[in-house]
């Protein structure tokens, strides 16, 4: 750990791994937002080209390298910025781990002073590693004694409400009640059945205009699938230095 005076207090059980896990994610978080700031077309961020996307979260993102200590990757970068951008009213999220994603948005959503973040997510005792082949499909908690999305800081709650359950059975209710909802993204199991259900129930709930975004694209063909099935062009973004380790998203179209 890069945090001497962190790691002496957890070393002596003053403080838990969860409460360390959030001063790290809301150290990370100030540092993106102050990078942010510095950004000459920050507001126009979901007009920029691809490229000029990746230049952008290059420049504020704080984990630079795969291995960094830090907190937050491009992954959580970009769902800061396009969360700031569009200023939506309604953000649903499925998977939530840890809660870097969640904090990420949630940070966005205090900052436009609007707007809710509804997450699902496994219960603790469902969370569990599941490996297709080489690829990681569901990463599981590291330990029983963390919680679903304990490393958010506590002062981000207020808009945030966190469902615990199998999104595919608790999704028709949340998205039915909601009426419609300005970004759905997925996260959660990346199997391509699982994910093609994900992606018609948040695309259908979305208001025209809405985002859809799912982390993991290239893990099989789901994501580009279901664009072409809904004739919606789409980008996508690098999350690192692996160039096949993807996350993409589309804007409905109004038709």
């Amino acid at each position: 750990m890069h945090h001497p005076h962190l790691a002496l207090l957890l070393a002596s059980g003053s403080v838990s791994y969860e409460e360390v896990l959030r001063v790290l994610v809301k150290n990370d978080i100030e540092l993106l937002k102050v990078r942010a700031k510095q950004l000459p077309r920050a507001s126009n961020f979901l007009k920029l080209s691809g490229k000029e996307m990746a230049k952008a979260l290059n420049e504020v993102t704080p984990a630079k390298q795969d291995s960094s200590w830090r907190m937050m990757n491009r992954w959580h970068s970009f769902l800061y910025l396009i969360v700031r951008a569009y200023s939506p009213s309604l953000v649903v999220e499925t998977g939530v781990l840890y809660g870097h994603s969640s904090a990420a948005i949630l940070a966005a959503l205090e900052d436009n002073e609007d707007g809710r973040l509804t997450s699902i997510d496994l219960p603790q005792k469902e969370h569990q590693n599941i490996i297709v082949g080489r690829q990681h499909v569901q990463v599981g908690l590291d330990s029983v004694e963390l919680s679903i999305g304990c490393a958010v800081p506590l002062d981000l709650h207020s808009r945030w409400s966190l469902e615990l359950g199998n999104s595919l059975e608790l999704l028709p209710k949340i998205l039915g009640e909601a009426g419609s909802v300005s970004i759905f993204i997925h996260d959660s199991l990346h199997t391509y059945d699982h994910m093609m259900a994900e992606f018609l129930l948040g695309y259908d709930a979305l208001e025209p205009g809405g985002l859809l975004i799912s982390d993991d694209i290239g893990y099989n063909s789901a994501w580009q699938d279901f664009c072409r099935s809904r004739k919606e062009e789409w980008k996508e973004l690098s999350k690192g230095f692996d160039k096949s380790d993807r996350f993409g998203f589309l804007v409905k179209s109004s038709s």
